[in-house]
C-alpha cells in the first residue's frame, strides 16, 4: 500500500507543480502587460514634452529635444533620397507616397504639381 500512496502523492505533487507553473506564467504575462502600459505612458509623456519644445515652451529637456530634431532632419534627408530613387514624391496634403507621373494623389485626391 505504501508504494501506491507514494505514487498518488507524486502525481498530486506534479499536478500542483503544473498548476503553479500555469499561474506563474499568467502572473508574469500580467506583469509584462502592466509594464507595457507604463512604457506607453512614458512615450506619451515624451511626445507631449517634445511637442511643447517644438511650440517654443521651455521643457528642461532642450538637449534631448535638439537631438530629436537632428534625427528628424536625417530621416527627412534619407526619405528624400529614397523617394528620388523610387521616382516618387510625397503628397503635400496627406503625405502619401505617389509617383512623379501622377496628376492626383490616389489616397486623398489632391491635385499634384507637375
Amino acid at each position: 500500500m505504501s508504494f501506491l500512496d507514494d505514487v498518488k502523492k507524486f502525481g498530486k505533487n506534479l499536478t500542483d507543480k503544473g498548476k503553479d507553473i500555469v499561474e506563474i506564467t499568467k502572473l508574469n504575462s500580467q506583469i509584462s502587460g502592466e509594464k507595457d502600459k507604463i512604457r506607453d505612458i512614458y512615450a506619451k509623456i515624451g511626445e507631449q514634452v517634445y511637442q511643447a519644445f517644438k511650440n517654443g515652451s521651455e521643457t528642461g529637456y532642450t538637449d534631448l529635444c535638439n537631438e530629436i530634431v537632428q534625427i528628424e532632419n536625417k530621416i527627412k534627408e534619407l526619405t528624400d533620397k529614397l523617394l528620388e530613387l523610387k521616382n516618387a514624391l510625397k503628397c503635400p496634403n496627406c503625405g502619401a507616397e505617389v509617383t512623379k507621373e501622377s496628376a492626383f494623389c490616389p489616397k486623398c485626391g489632391t491635385k499634384l504639381a507637375q
